[in-house]
């Protein structure tokens, strides 16, 4: 079995964060501090296994079982200013002249590395763009999901990567 968090991050959702079937990729690798309004200062850890971004995705076609997708969901303009933003700092942000693109383009590259009837789990929050926008970038409709945190409007959404020589029933 092999896996691969593509935006590991700090490996918050991970009980067993050094699990020999997953692959950590991140973009940063390092400690990195934030200080909030008040002045206390946060520090967070990003130790990847490997240090790519998702957008590039570095491996084989068809080599994982599963993939899990957590991208950046804060998106502003050029022009902003993510210093003072802890979200931005910890998660990474999209622009909002190309956030599109630039995700369909990463997930289709993630789905390439997927092997056939693999698993993609995709974790979206709702803070800058509906999930239903999201889901329309992906080349497979979801198999199942769930929402988490009222406030929030986190999502948990499962796909399924099937064969070309497939013809499934999708309605």
């Amino acid at each position: 079995m092999k896996i691969l968090d593509a935006t590991c991050g700090e490996k918050g959702i991970w009980f067993q964060k050094n699990h020999p079937f997953v692959t950590f990729m991140d973009i940063r690798k390092g400690k990195y501090y934030h200080v909030t309004k008040n002045g206390k200062k946060t520090v967070f850890e990003i130790n990847p296994d490997v240090v790519s971004e998702w957008k590039d995705c570095p491996f084989p076609d068809n080599h994982f079982d599963m993939i899990i997708f957590d991208p950046p969901h804060i998106i502003r303009g050029k022009n902003w200013n993510e210093e003072n933003c802890k979200f931005a700092k910890e998660y990474g942000r999209l622009y909002s002249e190309n956030w599109e693109q630039t995700l369909k383009e990463g997930i289709n590259k993630l789905f390439r590395v997927l092997k056939t009837e693999g698993v993609f789990i995709l974790k979206w929050c709702e803070q800058s763009r509906n999930i239903k926008k999201v889901i329309k970038l992906f080349p497979y409709k979801p198999l199942f999901g769930t929402q988490t945190g009222q406030k929030t409007k986190t999502y948990w959404i499962c796909f399924i990567k099937y064969g070309l020589n497939k013809k499934l029933e999708m309605k």
